[in-house]
């Protein structure tokens, strides 16, 4: 007999593929609906997954639900995010065993309980339910235990990440909003020194080329686009303004200071 170390001779070989023949798949048409379960492919890990229809339609909802909380970027954080999403899934499916268990148990052992008092009745069911399924029982505990070790791991991994990323994009935001702030100035003192033109065409003096040309605006790797920027110049300037006035006693006739007069719309 060949061990797994051994090369397989050719008569085995040929054995194995004639017995490989006579497996033709399902036939029925229960058999082929149940086969179906074998063709789930996970949209973005790739991975095949074997559920029924129920738990797949379940689990897909709750996972996009914990993927749009946790809002995930990028490849590796998407991994990340899904193996949580998953984690935890597994974590609700082992609570839901234990339950299950002990309904079971309930249903077992309830009719061997004599007592007048539904409280002993309970009581000693759960007990019964125990002693007969401790091992399964403590076995679940254990698995939920590694479960939430690993699921910590990898949340404390996915929060390094988006903070390190945030940080980069928190830099590069604020850099496309000095560039575009910078266009704008520029933009205001072209059209100040342009001669006015009362047909709407383009005034002489605009510099022809800059940020405010563009839609989006590219700092190290990070794009955004020119509105999400003037809105949130508009918004700084807006609480920058609110502040101001607050520690003013909200006098309206207070000049703003200069900080705050450029205007921040196009």
């Amino acid at each position: 007999m060949s061990t797994p170390t051994e090369p397989i001779s050719e008569a085995r070989f040929l054995a194995n593929v004639r017995n490989a023949q006579l497996s033709t798949g399902p036939i029925t048409e229960a058999g082929k609906s149940r086969s179906k379960m074998n063709a789930l492919r996970h949209g973005l890990t790739g991975q095949f997954y074997v559920m029924n229809e129920a738990d797949r339609i379940a689990y897909e909802a709750f996972e996009k639900e914990i993927l749009a909380d946790l809002a995930p970027v990028g490849a590796v954080e998407r991994q990340y995010a899904v193996a949580i999403a998953q984690d935890n899934w597994r974590l609700n499916r082992a609570r839901a065993i234990e339950f299950n268990i002990e309904g079971l148990g309930d249903h077992e052992c309830a009719d061997a309980v004599e007592s007048d008092s539904p409280e002993v009745t309970s009581a000693v069911v759960q007990a019964k339910t125990w002693l007969k399924q401790h091992h399964a029982l403590t076995n679940l505990a254990l698995y939920e235990s590694r479960i939430e070790r690993q699921l910590n791991r990898i949340e404390k991994r996915l929060e390094v990440l988006q903070k390190v990323r945030k940080a980069k994009e928190a830099q590069a935001l604020e850099e496309a909003e000095l560039l575009l702030a910078q266009a704008l100035m520029r933009k205001n003192a072209a059209e100040l020194s342009a001669p006015h033109v009362s047909n709407g065409a383009a005034t002489s003096g605009l510099i022809p080329t800059s940020v405010m040309d563009l839609d989006t605006i590219q700092v190290n790797g990070f794009e955004f686009s020119n509105a999400k920027i003037l809105a949130g110049l508009n918004r700084k300037t807006d609480l920058a303004t609110a502040r101001f006035y607050k520690s003013n006693g909200w006098d309206a006739t207070k000049p703003l200071p200069k900080a705050l007069t450029m205007p921040m719309a196009a």
